[in-house]
């Protein structure tokens, strides 16, 4: 019989994700303030629109939605070997992501994404891009963040993932900036 964590595993519900070149801190620095600028947005918006509280109370069943704790987090996650991480959306982070790559915090190339600077971020485009994830929720209330962005099986973000981190770090860059250009 096969166990049902395999087969959990083999479904896909997982991101993989792309940094920049190694020691990128003026990146990585204005990934963080763009963050901080969403927070603000989101705040903005919240005034703006009172019943915005209420329209996404599924999404913040457990914390209050805010940008920066979550971009702090993926940073971590990239800094355990600086090339990329994978992500599995049904964990504490992966509605987050989501949000976050429909603002243009992470680009879609191919398979995997890549970490980006969004062009802009205003409060109704981060409401538009919370209430997009909301109307995910499924008869058990669980949300399908995998329903809004491209997803990979474990094995496949695995594959990928040590792909990536055995190639040089230059020959990675110059392929990263190829696929952004492409866009």
């Amino acid at each position: 019989m096969i166990d049902e964590l395999e087969v959990l595993a083999e479904e896909p519900h997982w991101a993989l994700v792309e940094g920049p070149g190694p020691g990128n801190a003026e990146f990585l620095g204005r990934w963080l303030l763009a963050a901080v600028e969403a927070d603000k947005a989101l705040e903005q918006q919240r005034k703006q629109n009172p019943g915005l509280k209420e329209q996404i109370s599924r999404l913040e069943a457990v914390y209050e939605i805010s940008f920066s704790p979550a971009a702090t987090r993926f940073i971590e996650l990239l800094m355990k070997n600086l090339t990329c991480f994978a992500l599995d959306l049904w964990d504490e982070w992966g509605d987050m992501f989501t949000v976050m790559a429909g603002l243009g915090f992470f680009r879609q190339t191919g398979e995997r994404y890549q970490m980006t600077l969004p062009q802009e971020i205003n409060g109704p485009m981060i409401e538009d891009a919370l209430l997009k994830l909301a109307v995910t929720e499924d008869e058990d209330s669980y949300l399908q963040p995998e329903d809004l962005v491209s997803c990979l099986t474990k094995t496949n973000a695995d594959m990928w993932q040590d792909l990536l981190e055995r190639l040089p770090w230059m020959e990675r860059v110059a392929d990263r900036a190829l696929l952004l250009e492409e866009i």
